[in-house]
C-alpha cells in the first residue's frame, strides 16, 4: 500500500538562492499523495466520477536538509489511518542516498462538490483496507489556537489562487505566509517545522486578512481570516541556516 516516487526539483521550483520553496515542496508531497491515492483505487478522476474529491485538513512538515535545483530526490507515502471523517497519510522524503531529509503528516476529507460536506468515508468500500497502521516520524498536526493583534497583510483572492475545487489552493496560503518575511530573513534562515490548519473554504474576491505572533524568537503562529472568519492557521518554526 505504501509507494516511493522520484522527482527532480525543477527551475520553476526554486528561490532566489536556488533551493525549493516550501510552497513547491507541498505540491510535490500532494503531487505524491494523488499518485499513491490513484494506484489504491481512490485517485482523482475516481472521485470526479462520484462528484468528490480530496481537501487537505491539517499538515505538519519538518525538514533537516535542503533542496536544491536539480537534485534529485524520492517521496515515500503511505496511508497511516482511516477515521468517519478524516484520513491519515504520512511521507517521507528521501535524498540520492535514499537518506532521510524531511518528513510530513497530513489528515484529508474527502468533500462531496454538490453538499460542500465530508463524505463518511467508513461507507467507501476498500478504503478502510489501504491503511497501513505505521506512524510517521513526526508529531501529527494539531489543532493551533487564535492570534491577535493587528492585521499585517489585507488584499483580495485573485483567479491564480483558486484551484480544481474552486477555492483557493492549500499551498497558496503558504505563499503568503511566505511573503510575509524580507528576503534578507531568507539568507540565514530557513524553514524547520511547518504546521498549518485548513479551517474554512476561501473563493475568489474573498478579503483575506493575515495576523501574526511571533511568540517566541523564530516561532511564528499566523491566522487568516475572511470577512472576520477564520480560514487557515499556521505556524511557522524557523532555524538559523548559515
Amino acid at each position: 500500500m505504501k509507494g516511493i516516487y522520484d522527482f527532480k526539483v525543477q527551475p520553476q521550483d526554486v528561490d532566489f538562492q536556488k533551493q525549493l520553496t516550501f510552497s513547491a515542496l507541498g505540491t510535490y508531497l500532494l503531487t505524491t499523495a494523488g499518485l499513491n491515492a490513484e494506484s489504491n483505487g481512490f485517485g482523482l478522476r475516481k472521485l470526479q466520477s462520484i462528484n468528490s474529491s480530496w481537501v487537505l485538513s491539517k499538515l505538519a512538515v519538518e525538514i533537516k536538509e535542503k533542496l536544491t535545483e536539480f537534485q534529485s530526490f524520492r517521496m515515500e507515502t503511505w496511508v497511516e489511518e482511516v477515521g468517519r471523517l478524516t484520513t491519515t497519510r504520512n511521507f517521507n522524503i528521501l535524498n540520492s542516498g535514499n537518506e532521510v531529509i524531511g518528513s510530513a503528516c497530513s489528515n484529508w476529507v474527502m468533500f462531496d462538490m454538490k453538499t460542500r460536506r465530508a463524505i463518511d468515508l467508513l461507507e467507501l468500500k476498500g478504503l478502510k483496507e489501504v491503511a497501513t497502521a505505521d506512524a510517521g516520524l513526526i508529531d501529527k498536526p494539531i489543532r493551533l489556537g487564535s492570534v491577535g493583534g493587528k492585521s499585517v497583510a489585507d488584499f483580495s483572492v485573485k483567479y491564480s489562487d483558486i484551484d480544481i475545487n474552486g477555492h483557493v489552493y492549500s499551498m497558496r496560503y503558504v505563499q503568503w505566509l511566505n511573503d510575509l518575511f524580507p528576503l534578507d530573513f531568507y539568507r540565514t534562515k530557513s524553514i524547520k517545522r511547518l504546521e498549518i490548519n485548513y479551517v474554512n473554504e476561501t473563493l475568489w474576491g474573498n478579503q483575506i486578512q493575515i495576523f501574526q505572533e511571533e511568540k517566541q524568537q523564530d516561532d511564528f503562529y499566523f491566522e487568516i481570516k475572511s470577512a472576520e472568519k477564520t480560514v487557515c492557521k499556521a505556524r511557522m518554526v524557523w532555524k538559523t541556516s548559515v
